[in-house]
């Protein structure tokens, strides 16, 4: 079944701020999903991955890039992996625009509220 094979894929997920890491983490754990860490673009990047992930959930500033430019070195090499991206409240709608633009498949801000941030993630993890 093309779900169950679906399900069974890790979200990977790049944040450097452990708060967020955490919260992340414990809230893909409610829909039972493994979850795989990377301190920054290029550990995920440099990481040898057998099969593409779920989702990539990564936060729109990163120690060593940023969210956008990710995306589009994502897409630059053909990988179509649903990207959620993740942003404190200092970014603009234009900052949501771009991302979407780049192929982001959400812009999420925070401080995350935990239903809202479920639903969405199922409904992403669903259509996968």
């Amino acid at each position: 079944m093309i779900w169950n094979s679906v399900k069974n894929k890790p979200i990977h997920l790049i944040t450097s701020d452990s708060g967020v890491r955490d919260q992340l983490i414990q809230l893909l754990g409610k829909l039972s999903r493994k979850v795989k860490t990377f301190e920054n673009a290029n550990d995920f990047i440099n990481e040898p991955i057998s099969e593409a992930p779920a989702c990539l959930i990564t936060e729109i500033k990163l120690n060593d890039s940023d969210g956008i430019t990710l995306i589009k070195q994502m897409r630059e090499h053909g990988l179509s992996t649903p990207v959620v991206v993740i942003a404190d409240g200092s970014h603009s709608v234009n900052t949501a625009v771009e991302a979407i633009q780049a192929g982001a498949t959400d812009f999420i801000e925070q401080p995350i509220v935990e239903r809202d941030f479920l639903e969405r993630m199922q409904n992403i993890l669903n259509t996968k």
